[in-house]
């Protein structure tokens, strides 16, 4: 193929991908979306999502799949699943609620959608998956946000501190990487050690050199694998380092020397 022909060529190939892109966004289709996952109580879970305006949406038909996975040991999962399919003049249903007989476990949401259009060969697929824990059984109205993690503060000295990022093992997700970090030293933690043990995998973070009895701001962010689908948590908390071993004899001595003065003053009265 000489050269006037490739280009020649490059210049139909251009314009039928520009032509096809025009047809294919002609037709314009969308997905609901989930917004949110609201813990009932200790043994409910209700999925909240939300369909894109009438003005925007041409799909004509829409199929919501809705799969949950129970975790509460790491031995036994059970799945539960509901379907909904709604019209481009019917989409009033918006939530699910699904009980459970566990109580305060850990869910895996999965929330997969199908947007078509009648007599056309396009349609839109997507699936997203989150966590989920219902609430805890001596309350019900402590619904803690589903976490990957559980982060501490350990081993806190004077110029040093652990910070802790305990991975639940129940859970099916891979870990990704994790940054532990004091943003007003800019300074990152160093790794020291992974242990597991039954529930946790146990990541340990030491942050040294740093100022008896101050106050820092911690920001802890993991990335993990769920589902195939990369997540992200921050978490922020506050340490203070403990006062220094030079300080408690410093103030042992001058305790000491008050005791002493008092007790000579007392014996010259």
């Amino acid at each position: 193929m000489g050269r006037c022909s490739y280009f020649v060529y490059l210049l139909f190939l251009i314009y039928s991908l520009v032509s096809l892109c025009r047809c294919q966004t002609s037709v314009y289709i969308t997905e609901p979306k989930i917004t949110s996952i609201v813990p009932v109580n200790s043994t409910a879970l209700t999925i909240n999502w939300q369909f894109a305006d009438s003005s925007i949406d041409q799909s004509s038909l829409i199929r919501i799949y809705i799969t949950i996975l129970e975790y509460y040991t790491k031995y036994n999962t059970t799945t539960y699943s509901a379907n909904f399919t709604s019209t481009a003049s019917n989409k009033t249903v918006t939530s699910w609620t699904q009980n459970f007989p566990l109580v305060n476990a850990f869910y895996v949401v999965c929330f997969s959608t199908n947007s078509t259009i009648t007599n056309v060969t396009y349609f839109v697929a997507t699936t997203n998956c989150q966590l989920a824990q219902t609430c805890s059984r001596q309350n019900s109205s402590n619904c803690p946000n589903a976490s990957a993690v559980n982060i501490q503060a350990t081993s806190i000295a004077s110029n040093s501190f652990l910070i802790t990022v305990n991975w639940y093992n129940i859970l099916p997700i891979t870990r990704n990487s994790t940054l532990v970090q004091i943003s007003s030293l800019n300074s990152n933690a160093t790794y020291v050690s992974l242990v597991t043990n039954d529930t946790y995998s146990i990541e340990s973070y030491q942050f040294s050199n740093l100022q008896a009895r101050t106050t820092y701001v911690v920001t802890t962010t993991v990335n993990y694998l769920l589902a195939n689908q990369l997540k992200t948590e921050t978490y922020s908390s506050s340490v203070t380092t403990s006062r220094s071993a030079k300080l408690f004899s410093t103030s042992d001595i001058l305790l000491f020397g008050a005791c002493i003065l008092s007790i000579f003053l007392i014996k010259c009265h």
